[in-house]
């Protein structure tokens, strides 16, 4: 695997070296080269007709008007990957587009953008988001997998959505909160790959209640995965329940012990890599963590490997399990290591949420809000492709490339995709930040810059919170006055 483990330096040789190649003679010869492999991924992403024709699969009835599904899609993918970007300003942007074309332009009103934006289906998004994320795993070279296997990173994260009524009903805000104090919140679990960093599968739920836990969520998702991959988590999924029930699919797992778990340890912790086998027994019945018959299909146990390091500059210990038994292919180093690597899902919520800006949603209602986010899934998983892409001309790893940069660009010139130049100028401009050189680093969780603000924090509901709350009433308001 080309990708090093995070804290290790680079190659600066190597660095200068990619640098260097870095013209526009040697991108284009050598996407010539890929192009003669079939190794070109941007040049398999969907166009207008793929995305009609998926509808007419999907039995996704649309008139042929300015904003269709194809239209209305583009536009929702653009404004959720430049959050500045109003529904109106993403109007004005499709009139100077077609100014270009020479067509005739549309009301710069956006309410018919927006009637168009909310009739998308959830259903056709995910398809085209899980059609991307397929592009890039048939097209993953082995240097990026793990020992030839596909790795995916599971990690939760939790959004914040407007106080609307209809928000609050479908995603309420934690009950610690008071009323009118908070905002309601979605969680989301996500499966992201290692090697290309496309995410495989998302799930949402409410914060709080049955079912809706970041394990429950994972647990739906299960059926998304192939024999021979490899899930690293951290301990919050860690249990015996999902070590059977992924091994049974022939997927295994590497996650840190949980903390209800027992380590096999008993003294502390030495330089030295600890590796042993041990056997787990099943659970007892807990009708709040599964039904009788999920209870009887499960072993009477399983063999699970728990490993145990230290790393180099800090005081704390690591205790890691696992269902990758096989020392001589799976050394425990190999394990450790992989782990480490974990830390990328991090990476990618931040990119996520902070580069994107998907921390605060936007949309007024539940459903606009489950297209928000599948939207966002499919603008983030096509920023990927190009990163891959680029990756593979720079012949570096996807994660060696800059997802901010890798977002500017596909802003700027995904409506370029015609011609060899076109993909040049796009590659040319994504593989100018290269990321991933920081060795060393161990920082505190604090922060240096100081709330400065004037204003003191909000500890009872506006006012204006109770008029937007009230039931409309159907009749005239109080101080209509009726003239006979």
């Amino acid at each position: 695997m080309i990708l090093r483990n995070r804290g290790e330096r680079v190659d600066s040789k190597r660095r200068r070296k990619i640098r260097k190649g870095i013209t526009p003679e040697r991108v284009e010869k050598r996407i010539d080269e890929l192009k003669a492999v079939d190794q070109i991924r941007l040049h398999d992403v969907f166009k207008d007709e793929d995305v009609h024709r998926l509808c007419d699969e999907l039995h996704i009835e649309f008139r042929e008007r300015c904003f269709t599904p194809a239209t209305a899609l583009g536009l929702f993918v653009s404004q959720v990957l430049s959050r500045d970007d109003a529904c109106s300003t993403v109007v004005t942007k499709l009139n100077c587009e077609r100014k270009r074309r020479g067509l005739p332009p549309v009301c710069e009103d956006a309410s018919a953008y927006c009637k168009a934006r909310a009739k998308l289906p959830v259903k056709l998004i995910d398809t085209l988001s899980k059609r991307v994320m397929q592009i890039a795993r048939d097209n993953t070279p082995d240097p990026w997998k793990w020992k030839g296997r596909n790795v995916y990173l599971v990690d939760g994260l939790v959004l914040r959505a407007p106080d609307t009524a209809a928000n609050q009903e479908a995603y309420p805000q934690p009950s610690s909160q008071e009323e009118g104090l908070g905002f309601p919140q979605v969680r989301v679990v996500v499966t992201i790959s290692l090697a290309t960093g496309c995410i495989l599968h998302y799930n949402t739920g409410r914060v709080e209640g049955k079912r809706t836990g970041e394990v429950t969520l994972f647990r739906e998702k299960h059926a998304d995965f192939a024999t021979g991959d490899v899930v690293v988590s951290d301990s919050n999924l860690e249990s015996f329940h999902d070590a059977v029930l992924l091994k049974r699919r022939g997927v295994d797992m590497v996650s840190c012990i949980n903390g209800s778990r027992k380590s096999p340890f008993k003294n502390r912790a030495t330089k030295n890599i600890e590796d042993k086998i041990v056997t787990l027994k099943k659970p007892k019945f807990d009708k709040k963590r599964f039904t009788r018959k999920q209870w009887e299909a499960l072993p009477d146990s399983i063999r699970y490997r728990v490993i145990r390091y230290r790393v180099a500059g800090r005081k704390t210990e690591i205790t890691i399990v696992t269902t990758l038994l096989d020392r001589r292919r799976f050394s425990a180093r190999d394990i450790a290591n992989l782990y480490g690597l974990r830390w990328d899902v991090e990476v990618d919520i931040r990119s996520y949420k902070s580069s994107m800006g998907m921390c605060d949603l936007r949309c007024q209602t539940p459903d606009n809000l489950d297209r928000e986010i599948a939207v966002a899934v499919l603008g983030y998983n096509l920023v990927r492709l190009l990163m891959n892409d680029t990756a593979a001309v720079l012949e570096v790893h996807p994660r060696e490339i800059s997802f901010s940069h890798a977002r500017d660009t596909w802003r700027s010139f995904h409506d370029e995709l015609e011609t060899t130049n076109d993909l040049t100028w796009m590659i040319l401009s994504a593989a100018s930040r290269l990321v991933r050189d920081r060795p060393g680093r161990e920082e505190p969780r604090a922060i240096k810059r100081r709330n400065m603000t004037k204003y003191p924090k909000l500890d009872a509901p506006r006012p204006s919170r109770a008029r937007r709350m009230a039931p409309r009433s159907k009749g005239p308001p109080a101080n209509h006055l009726t003239i006979p």
